[in-house]
C-alpha cells in the first residue's frame, strides 16, 4: 500500500532546510517526493511514505527523518558520549516481560481486562524517594482494588468484573514536549523547561540550557525507582488493602460505603498485582535508540526498547512521515498514539497501519484525549473509521490533556467534572461503535496536591497555590484518585449489564450523521444566501 500526503509548498519550507546539528536531520532525508501545479494554481508536494516492511529499518534510520522536539547541546561530544553511557547500562526491563504485558494488552482487546495507566506529568530528580515512589504506588494500587473488586459489589454478582493492570508512568517520564520553545517569566524570555533529562525547571538561563549529562542521570535514576517498585510489588502482597492504608474522610458516604465493603472482603481476594510495567513518551530519540536492544530467537530478529515496557507517540511528534513514527514502526513493545481532534480519523488508521504492519491484538493503543467539550462531536468519526478499517486496537482515553484551562491568575488547571464526563462519554461512544474502553490515562500523584480543581475533596481555583508541586501539568490528588476510580467502577459494572447490537447501533448512528451533516449543509447555505 502506497500513501500520499500532500502539503503546500509553505508549509513544507521549514522542513526542506538541513541541519544536521547533533545528528537530527531536519530535512526529509531519503522520502522521495514530486512536485506538481494544481487546478487551483497551488503548487504540491506528494510524499511517498516509508514501506511497511521491516527489512529497511534499524534503531538509527529515524535519522533520516524530520525530528522534532529534540534539544539541541552545545557540547555535542558531550551528548555522545552521554548516550553511550546510557548504552552500557543493563536493561531496565527484559523484552519477557513487555511480551507478557502485550499478552495482557491483547486481553484487554478482547474484554478481559483493564487498565489503569498512571503517574507523573514530568517526574523531578528530587522525587527519586521512599516517600515520593511510595506515595505513586498507593494511590495506583488502591484504585486496581476499586476498578477490581467493585463491579462485583455493586451487582451482587462475581462474575462481573474483571481483573486490572497498572502501567506507571514512572521510572523514565523525564522528558517532556512543549508548544513553544520559549517562555516568558517574571519579563525575562527563557528556553521552556523541556524535562528534567533535558534541563532544569528553575528560571534563569544557565538552568535552562541543555546539559546531556541529565540523560545520563536520569537513566540512573529510572533505574533506582524501577528497583524499588520490584521491590515493593514483586511479592504480590498487598498491604495497600489493609483499611489502615486507606484515606476516605472526604468521600461521600455512599463512596465511602463501597470501598469498605471492598475492605471487609478476606484480603486474599485483593492480592496485589505482582507484575510491574512502567512506561513513558518516547520523545528523546536518541536516548530511546541508545535503550533499544536487538533480540534474536527462533521467533526471528527482534527489537525491545528497555527503558520501557510501554512508550506512547505524543501529539506533537505523530505525523506519519517523521522520525518518531519511523523509530516507532519497528519496535516490538507494544506502543500508545496520543489522538484528537488535530488528526484525522484515516490519518489515524494509516498511523496504525505503519505502527503495527500485523494488526496484532495488544499490540497498538489509540489513546484519545478530545476533552469533554469536543469528544461528543469528534470521536464518533475516528472510531467508526477505525471499526470498518478492521484495526485490532486497544482504546484508553487521557481525560486530562484536553480539559487543562487556566484560572483567571493564569494557574493551570483542569476540572474533575470535566474529566469524568470525557471518560463517562468515550465509554459511551465505543460501545455504539462496537468497540470498548479499556483503561485510563491519568496523570496523578499520591500526594495531598492541590492542581486539579472539583471533586468531593473541594479543591477550588483560590486552592491551587496551596499545594501545588507538578513541574508542568496539574496532576490529580490522591482523594480525587480514589473517587474517580469509583466512578468508573460504577460505569463498568452498569455496562456489563447492557446487551448491545452493535450492528444495528453503527448503521443507525450513520443515520445520525448524514441527516446532521445534511442539517450543517442547509444551515450554511442559509448563511451564504
Amino acid at each position: 500500500q502506497i500513501i500520499i500526503l500532500s502539503c503546500n509548498t509553505t508549509s513544507w519550507s521549514e522542513k526542506l532546510q538541513l541541519s544536521t546539528r547533533n545528528g537530527y536531520r531536519q530535512s526529509i532525508g531519503r522520502t522521495p517526493f514530486t512536485t506538481k501545479r494544481g487546478r487551483n494554481g497551488i503548487r504540491t508536494h506528494s510524499f511517498l511514505c516509508r514501506s511497511s516492511s521491516r527489512k529497511d529499518w534499524s534503531p538509527e534510520t529515524w535519522r533520516e527523518f524530520p525530528a522534532k522536539q529534540q534539544p539541541v547541546y552545545d557540547d555535542e561530544g558531550a551528548f555522545v558520549e552521554a548516550l553511550q553511557a546510557v548504552k552500557a547500562l543493563p536493561p531496565m526491563v527484559q523484552h519477557w516481560e513487555t511480551e507478557k504485558l502485550k499478552s495482557r494488552l491483547r486481553e484487554v482487546y478482547e474484554g478481559k481486562r483493564f487498565v489503569i495507566q498512571g503517574g507523573d506529568c514530568a517526574e523531578r530528580f528530587s522525587d527519586c524517594t521512599q516517600s515520593a515512589l511510595e506515595a505513586r504506588i498507593k494511590v495506583l494500587e488502591q484504585m486496581r482494588i476499586v476498578l477490581s473488586s467493585l463491579p462485583a459489589i455493586i451487582s451482587e454478582d462475581n462474575s462481573v468484573g474483571m481483573p486490572v493492570t497498572v502501567i506507571r508512568r514512572a521510572a523514565g517520564q523525564y522528558g517532556k514536549p512543549r508548544s513553544s520553545s520559549h517562555e516568558t517569566i517574571n519579563g525575562e524570555k527563557l528556553p521552556a523547561f523541556k524535562g528534567e533529562n533535558v534541563n532544569q525547571l528553575a528560571a534563569n538561563i544557565e538552568s535552562r540550557r541543555p546539559d546531556p549529562s541529565r540523560l545520563v542521570e536520569g537513566a540512573l535514576r529510572s533505574q533506582c525507582s524501577m528497583n524499588y517498585l520490584r521491590g515493593r510489588l514483586s511479592s504480590g502482597l498487598n498491604e495497600y488493602s489493609h483499611p489502615e492504608t486507606w484515606r476516605l474522610d472526604s468521600l461521600r458516604p455512599s463512596h465511602k460505603e463501597s470501598v469498605n465493603q471492598i475492605l471487609n472482603i478476606d484480603f486474599k481476594k485483593n492480592e496485589g498485582d505482582s507484575e510491574v510495567y512502567t512506561s513513558h513518551e518516547g520523545l528523546l530519540l536518541g536516548l530511546e535508540q541508545a535503550m533499544t536492544q536487538r533480540i534474536v530467537n527462533s521467533e526471528g530478529e527482534r527489537h525491545y526498547n528497555s527503558g520501557a515496557h510501554f512508550l506512547w507517540i505524543g501529539t506533537r511528534t505523530k505525523k506519519i512521515e517523521e522520525a518518531h513514527t519511523e523509530y516507532f514502526r519497528g519496535l516490538d513493545n507494544p506502543v500508545g498514539i496520543k489522538v484528537g481532534s488535530d488528526i484525522t480519523p484515516n490519518s489515524v488508521v494509516n498511523l496504525v497501519k505503519t505502527v503495527d504492519t500485523k494488526n496484532e491484538p495488544g499490540k497498538t493503543v489509540l489513546i484519545s484525549r478530545f476533552g469533554a467539550v469536543n469528544v461528543t462531536e469528534d470521536l464518533p468519526a475516528l472510531a467508526q473509521v477505525v471499526h470498518e478499517a478492521g484495526l485490532k486496537v486497544v482504546w484508553f482515553v487521557d481525560p486530562m490533556h484536553g480539559n487543562t484551562r487556566k484560572t483567571a491568575d493564569g494557574m493551570k488547571t483542569r476540572d474533575f467534572d470535566n474529566i469524568l464526563r470525557e471518560i463517562k462519554e468515550t465509554h459511551r461512544i465505543l460501545q455504539l461503535y462496537g468497540q470498548h474502553l479499556g483503561g485510563i490515562h491519568l496523570e496523578i500523584t499520591g500526594e495531598d496536591v492541590t492542581e486539579c480543581v472539583g471533586g468531593q475533596c473541594g479543591v477550588r481555583d483560590e486552592d491551587l497555590r496551596k499545594n501545588w508541586g507538578s513541574a508542568c501539568d496539574p496532576r490529580l490528588n490522591y482523594e480525587q484518585g480514589i473517587e474517580l476510580s469509583v466512578e468508573v467502577a460504577k460505569m463498568l459494572s452498569n455496562s456489563n449489564s447492557i446487551d448491545v447490537d452493535r450492528e444495528q447501533t453503527i448503521d443507525a448512528q450513520v443515520v445520525l450523521d448524514a441527516v446532521e451533516q445534511l442539517r450543517r449543509s442547509q444551515v450554511s447555505l442559509q448563511r451564504k444566501a
